[in-house]
């Protein structure tokens, strides 16, 4: 006989929240919105919103797709992700410190720590009416953060009974023993009571499904799948893996090796919108003063957006089993492991693969004296509107000037944007044939590498595309750019 954890009625509350169109292509259309989200200055609500709606339907796959589609897009990416705010008020929509962020550092692994760091319940990415609810409930939540402690407090209990495993989660058991339960989401229940739960079940060879649930979930009269109950709590499951926090086996999720740093900061993080606190004691709340603290909670989640916080290890990316030069991985330990480094940024660590890439090309084409001689060129205090200064390969001894665009993502990129500064764009005006933009995307698969030759040049014959902002917004089509393989220098 099949046995089933129940949680009691009087503490089961159906935790939701909003689930982007787009999850299956998440990191390529955050990048994509980021940027095309930075090219809008503030500008009155309606105009925006032609602007944003365009720009999504440029989106790759979307030429074709319903009008609701569209405007679900445009919900979601300011609901859940902060992108842009329409202030009533004023008749004015900005876009936000969160856009400008994710477009400045290209660094999504990082992003979604940021993201996964703010994220509670009750929260101005829900819908007034749910809030309220949350809140007359008396919930006060950060699912990654508990989920995160659940899953240390396991590995604690684990190794104090000589087990060897490490503690995992399934959707199910943060569905059933976490999201869904309000023990656990109004604070009365620690991560280790919870942990304890989760193997107590396991020993006992229970299954998860709640009665309540073909009530709570059904649609048009008919039942929901268990894919359906579950799909929220895998929801931050997989944001947390984007995020490099944990990993996947089969349908279990453990924490991630090598990102004890992040994984810590995590579980201590003690900050929560604080917005909501005057609302839970008050006996006649009613939807218009939930709804009024949305505006405090856009404002909440873009600010403290420190770019030395959740630092991606891009060490655990790019190694992925393989031998890296050890001129290369020396230099990539000394940006990542140094507490005191200022050169900790992606951008650094494309510089340093692709100072890698010249000096092994250099020496393949037989120019050891050449390969000696290139250089990262950039400083904190100047940069010469390049970043690389190399050398084609000839006898002449020309140089090659490179100016590097790298971003790092837990999954294969295909959206190929990047910005240029005014002072690139006119040193590339200058150099034209001798200038080059290496455009860099690192997953944890992955190392891309599109070199792209005299930029102005191939926007003047239109084959890339560029706008002005602050310099050039760029983006090509990678189908009509081959990639080339990014190279290890051998000594």
């Amino acid at each position: 006989m099949i046995k089933f954890y129940k949680i009691p009625d009087e503490y089961f509350q159906r935790i939701h929240f909003v689930r982007p169109r787009f999850k299956s292509n998440i990191e390529n259309v955050l990048l994509y919105m980021a940027n095309e989200c930075c090219k809008i200055e503030d500008c009155q609500c309606e105009e925006y919103k032609e602007r944003i709606t365009k720009a999504i339907r440029m989106f790759p796959g979307n030429l074709t797709v319903t009008d609701k589609t569209i405007s679900n897009w445009r919900t979601e990416i300011p609901a859940l992700f902060a992108f842009y705010e329409e202030d009533k008020a004023t008749g004015i929509t900005k876009t936000s410190k969160s856009a400008h962020f994710l477009h400045d550092y290209q660094d999504l692994t990082q992003f979604f720590r940021f993201f996964l760091s703010t994220f509670q319940l009750p929260g101005g990415h829900l819908k007034a009416k749910d809030n309220l609810e949350l809140i007359q409930r008396g919930v006060k939540f950060k699912p990654a953060r508990y989920i995160v402690n659940v899953l240390l407090e396991g590995n604690a209990l684990l190794s104090e009974s000589g087990s060897e495993k490490e503690m995992s989660l399934s959707a199910e058991e943060a569905t059933y023993c976490i999201l869904n339960d309000l023990r656990v989401t109004t604070g009365k229940r620690s991560p280790r009571k919870t942990a304890e739960l989760i193997l107590k079940n396991r020993k006992e060879k229970l299954k998860y499904r709640n009665p309540k649930d073909e009530q709570t979930f059904s649609l048009k009269g008919t039942p929901r799948t268990k894919g359906d109950v579950t799909r929220y709590a895998a929801d931050i499951l997989d944001y947390m893996e984007i995020a490099s926090l944990l990993q996947k086996e089969n349908r279990y999720y453990y924490l991630a090796p090598n990102q004890e740093k992040s994984i810590k900061a995590l579980a201590s993080e003690s900050t929560y919108f604080t917005g909501y606190d005057s609302l839970y004691i008050d006996p006649n709340l009613n939807i218009k003063q939930v709804a009024d603290k949305e505006i405090d909670w856009f404002q909440y989640v873009n600010e403290n957006l420190n770019p030395d916080k959740f630092k991606t290890d891009v060490t655990t990316l790019i190694s992925s089993g393989e031998t890296i030069a050890v001129i290369i991985e020396e230099r990539i330990k000394e940006i990542v492991t140094s507490e005191d480094t200022t050169k900790k940024d992606v951008g650094n660590i494309g510089e340093t693969l692709v100072h890698g890439h010249e000096i092994a090309r250099l020496q393949i084409a037989g120019y050891p004296d050449l390969a000696k001689l290139v250089q990262i060129v950039d400083s904190p205090s100047y940069h010469p509107g390049f970043d690389i200064d190399s050398f084609e390969g000839d006898e002449k001894a020309i140089h090659r000037y490179i100016e590097v665009k790298t971003t790092i993502s837990k999954q294969k990129l295909q959206i190929f944007s990047f910005h240029m500064s005014p002072n690139e764009w006119s040193v590339a005006e200058t150099h034209r044939n001798h200038y080059y933009v290496y455009r860099l995307t690192l997953s944890a698969k992955d190392k891309v590498l599109y070199i792209l030759k005299n930029p102005v040049g191939l926007y003047k014959t239109d084959k890339i595309e560029a706008s002005p902002r602050n310099g050039m917004e760029i983006t090509f089509d990678a189908t009509k750019f081959k990639t080339t393989e990014l190279l290890t220098c051998a000594n």
